[in-house]
């Protein structure tokens, strides 16, 4: 009875579930949109990272050694009262630069650990057969570092999805703020934030369990 009432008067009353239901649908879209962002970034970092050339390389190391050092949730607040205090961005957009740029540096130690990790000899064979640096990488040495790159790359696309519980610094209205006004409202804490804390666990979950089926059908790939 009583887990009833608490059903009823969380969810059910003033249609209090949609706000979950909206604030999930933000938390969806930010996480989608932060880690698109942040995987091209972090190609992008890794790339410059590796060029030859100590100056480009050391100032990209630099960058990515700031940013990583920096709490995203700081960043969050640089971005939104900062740099784009008058750009009049909504605050999904300001958190989506936000978490982009912050997992951005942490993916490119990814991937530039997972390129490390290629032996030399396989670009030398490519180059052998005719290909061309892109045709290597890209047929050869790309191929090769995913497989290491996947495993590790799951925690950070968790923690990326967990990050996001943040955003209600500024304004937005995700799944852990939609928590927040359902509890103010209800004056009922364990259940909104047992809730919440359930879906977040399913999130992980199901982000972990796609990127394990990545990895065996990786590994799986001769």
């Amino acid at each position: 009875a009583r887990t009833r009432e608490s059903i009823r008067q969380n969810l059910v009353e003033e249609d209090r579930w949609k706000l979950l239901a909206g604030g999930l649908g933000v938390t969806l879209e930010l996480s989608l949109l932060s880690l698109l962002l942040a995987i091209l970034l972090g190609a992008l970092l890794c790339y410059l990272r590796m060029r030859p050339g100590a100056a480009v390389s050391g100032m990209t190391r630099v960058f990515v050694d700031v940013i990583r050092g920096i709490p995203v949730l700081v960043i969050l607040m640089i971005m939104c009262y900062v740099i784009f205090a008058r750009a009049h961005l909504s605050g999904v957009t300001v958190a989506v630069f936000s978490f982009g740029l912050f997992y951005g540096a942490c993916f490119s130690e990814v991937f530039r650990t997972g390129m490390l990790s290629v032996d030399r000899g396989q670009w030398e064979a490519g180059a052998a057969l005719g290909l061309n640096k892109m045709q290597v990488f890209r047929l050869i040495a790309f191929p090769q570092a995913l497989k290491r790159i996947v495993p590790v790359f799951k925690g950070d696309v968790v923690s990326l999805i967990k990050s996001t519980s943040i955003v209600g610094y500024v304004a937005v209205l995700d799944l852990t703020s939609a928590g927040d006004i359902i509890r103010t409202r209800t004056l009922d804490a364990f259940f909104p934030l047992v809730l919440v804390s359930i879906i977040y666990i399913i999130l992980s979950r199901v982000s972990g369990a796609l990127l394990d089926a990545l990895d065996r059908k990786l590994n799986a790939t001769k």
